[in-house]
């Protein structure tokens, strides 16, 4: 088997550690019925604030690791997300838009852990494409008007991709470094589960 199988089939073991997760994140209150068009928009603005807290603490965590391994940089989220809010009159950091419990210190100790969690919101960015298109049509939301954030490489969401495999192609050759990046991956989809359960019981 040669590094390309075997990168291959650990991205096959990335998506199968964390398919329960994946569903689960799928099912959540929060973003049921997000691409259609009875979605409350109260709702999206909640979802917005949560995401910022989300992604303050995931991109903190790969800024504090310092791994040059893969350059993030050029797909931070966060602006993405301050620009949305900005839109729709939200301030984050107001009291009654905070996280109710400390978030966790996201800080990947080595580059599998951060494989796994590039690996969780890569792919959601990736999947975001479909997301922004319904958000338009439904909603009248889009790059310059509070969906910048779903909106996201725009064109370049490809080759973003293509970049982002070539980077596990290059990192999870060793079986221990795949279940770190699995481990790595599961801790942010609960960060992200638990981030938006607290959000969404506002809105009961």
């Amino acid at each position: 088997m040669n590094q390309t199988d075997l990168a291959m089939d650990a991205r096959q073991q990335l998506r199968r550690g964390t398919h329960d997760e994946h569903v689960r994140l799928n099912q959540h209150p929060m973003l049921l019925g997000l691409t259609r068009p009875g979605y409350p928009m109260a709702r999206y603005r909640m979802l917005m604030a949560a995401y910022y807290h989300f992604y303050r603490a995931i991109e903190e965590g790969i800024e504090q690791s310092g791994d040059a391994a893969f350059d993030y940089a050029p797909r931070r989220k966060l602006p993405w997300l301050q620009e949305d809010l900005a839109y729709l009159d939200i301030d984050p950091l107001a009291a009654e838009n905070l996280p109710r419990q400390p978030l966790p210190d996201m800080t990947p100790e080595d580059v599998g852990e951060l494989a796994g969690m590039l690996y969780t919101i890569e792919g959601s960015t990736l999947g975001g494409q479909v997301i922004s298109r319904h958000l338009s049509v439904h909603h009248g939301l889009g790059p310059d008007c509070g969906g910048r954030f779903f909106s996201a490489y725009h064109h370049l969401t490809d080759q973003r991709w293509h970049e982002f495999q070539q980077f596990l192609n290059s990192t999870l050759l060793a079986d221990t470094m795949t279940r770190r990046a699995i481990s790595a991956s599961r801790r942010t989809f609960a960060l992200i589960e638990t981030i938006l359960d607290d959000f969404h019981e506002r809105l009961r």
